[in-house]
C-alpha cells in the first residue's frame, strides 16, 4: 500500500509538471536576415507569429527594425552613405513571403543613387539561428566606426537551456541606437518573453529557489548591459537587484527585470547618439557602447561598490588623467543571500 501511494504521488507530480511546463517550450523556427556592408554585419530574426503576419501582408515591428538597423549604419558612416531603407525592407518582406528562412543582403547594392536594387540573395535554411553560438555570432555586428565608450563581458554555460535566451535577448538590443535624451528600456527592447518571440525555458528566481520559466536567463543580458552603462558614465534611471547574488557578475552590478513590473532603464545623457553592440561567442556575452570620442571629454569612468556583499552602494568614479574628479552614487543593493 505504501509503495502504491508513492507511485501515485510521483504520477501526480509529473502531471502537474506537464501542465506547468508544456512540451512546446522551445523557440519557433526562425527566419534569419543577414545584412552586410563592407566590414559591418547586421542581423535580424523573425519568429513564428510575426512571420505569419508578414506573409499576410502586415508591416510588423520587425520590418520597421530593419530601417532602424540601416539608420545605425548611416550614423556610423557619418551620413556619408545612405541606404534605400524602403528597398531593403521590401526585399526582406518579399523573401519572407516567398518562404525563405535564410536571407542575405549586400547593402552596398542598395546605396541610394545606384543604378538598380537587386533582389535579396536567399538561401533555404531550417536551422534555428538562436540555437547555437555559431549561428548567432556568425552574423553579429562588427563595428568598424565610432568610438568605444565602454565594454562589459560575462560568462555563461553555452549548453544550458538559458543560453538560448541570453543569445536571443542580446540579438534584440544588438545594433540599437539611442538618441540624445532618449530613454532605453530593457523590457521594451527584449519584447515579450514568449516562445513566439524566440525565448525558451531557463532558470528564474521564485522566492528562495530557482524554477524554470520562459525567458529565464535574460537578466544576464540586462546585468552585463548595466556594467557597460556604468562604465559609460551613465546612471540608470531604473535598476533592481536580484534577491540572490548572481554567480556571473559581482554583487552590486546586477540588474534584474521581471514582466512589466521590474525594468532596467537609462537615458542617453550625451549630445551624441550612442550605439549598442551585443554579441555572444561560445559562453561569453559582450556588450559595448559606442559614440563619438568627445562625449567623454577625456574622462574615464568605472563603477566602484562600497559596503558588503549583502548590502552595498554602487558609485561611478570619474577620472581625468588618472586623477579622480567625480564620485556619483548610482544606486544601492540589498540581497537575501
Amino acid at each position: 500500500m505504501r509503495r502504491l501511494r508513492k507511485i501515485t504521488a510521483v504520477l501526480t507530480a509529473l502531471f502537474a509538471l506537464s501542465i506547468i511546463f508544456p512540451e512546446n517550450v522551445l523557440a519557433d523556427s526562425v527566419t534569419s536576415v543577414v545584412m552586410t556592408y563592407q566590414d559591418k554585419t547586421y542581423t535580424k530574426q523573425f519568429y513564428g507569429t510575426e512571420v505569419e503576419k508578414i506573409r499576410a501582408g502586415e508591416n510588423t515591428d520587425g520590418l520597421r527594425d530593419i530601417g532602424g538597423l540601416i539608420d545605425s549604419l548611416t550614423y556610423l558612416m557619418n551620413g556619408d552613405v545612405k541606404i534605400d531603407k524602403s528597398a531593403v525592407t521590401a526585399a526582406v518582406k518579399s523573401s519572407i513571403i516567398a518562404g525563405q528562412t535564410g536571407i542575405n543582403i549586400d547593402l552596398s547594392k542598395y546605396v541610394e543613387g545606384a543604378s538598380s536594387a537587386p533582389v535579396a540573395n536567399t538561401t533555404p535554411s531550417t536551422e534555428n539561428a538562436a540555437s547555437s553560438d555559431t549561428a548567432q555570432t556568425a552574423s553579429t555586428p562588427m563595428v568598424g566606426a565610432g568610438y568605444k565608450l565602454s565594454e562589459a563581458s560575462t560568462k555563461f554555460r553555452a549548453n544550458e537551456d538559458r543560453a538560448q535566451n541570453i543569445r536571443n535577448a542580446a540579438s534584440k538590443i544588438n545594433g540599437m541606437v539611442i538618441m540624445p535624451g532618449q530613454l532605453f528600456s530593457c523590457t521594451t527592447a527584449f519584447g515579450p518573453r514568449l516562445t513566439s518571440n524566440g525565448y525558451g525555458l531557463g532558470n528564474v528566481i521564485s522566492g528562495d529557489t530557482y524554477v524554470k520559466g520562459v525567458g529565464g536567463g535574460i537578466c544576464q543580458v540586462s546585468s552585463t548591459l548595466n556594467l557597460a552603462v556604468l562604465r559609460a558614465g551613465i546612471v540608470p534611471v531604473e535598476r533592481h537587484n536580484h534577491s540572490h547574488r548572481s554567480s556571473y557578475i559581482a554583487s552590486g552590478l546586477d540588474a534584474t527585470i521581471s514582466g512589466t513590473s521590474l525594468d532596467y532603464k537609462f537615458i542617453n545623457p550625451y549630445d551624441a547618439p550612442i550605439y549598442i553592440s551585443a554579441v555572444t561567442n561560445g559562453g561569453v556575452i559582450s556588450i559595448s557602447i559606442f559614440s563619438t570620442e568627445d562625449v567623454f571629454k577625456g574622462i574615464t569612468y568605472e563603477p566602484a561598490v562600497s559596503g558588503g556583499k549583502m548590502s552595498n552602494t554602487t558609485h561611478i568614479i570619474g577620472k581625468l588623467a588618472g586623477v579622480q574628479i567625480s564620485d556619483r552614487v548610482a544606486y544601492s543593493s540589498r540581497y537575501k543571500q
